[in-house]
């Protein structure tokens, strides 16, 4: 079951409200990218580069 946290899609360069691992998705399908993209993102840190039209979403 995901939270609405988990549902909340964050983009590159955007502050990250919570420590936690981010997996990214794809934006016109949201098609999870795989555990090799997911990247820990601290809070109050952007949001690295992503995949071309992908978003993060909390793991």
């Amino acid at each position: 079951m995901l939270s609405s946290v988990a549902s909340k899609k964050y983009w590159s360069g955007q502050t990250c409200p919570k420590t936690a691992t981010y997996g990214q998705y794809r934006d016109t399908d949201n098609a999870y990218a795989g555990t090799s993209f997911d990247r820990r993102v601290e809070a109050g840190k952007p949001f690295p580069p992503s995949l071309n039209n992908h978003h993060f979403q909390e793991k």
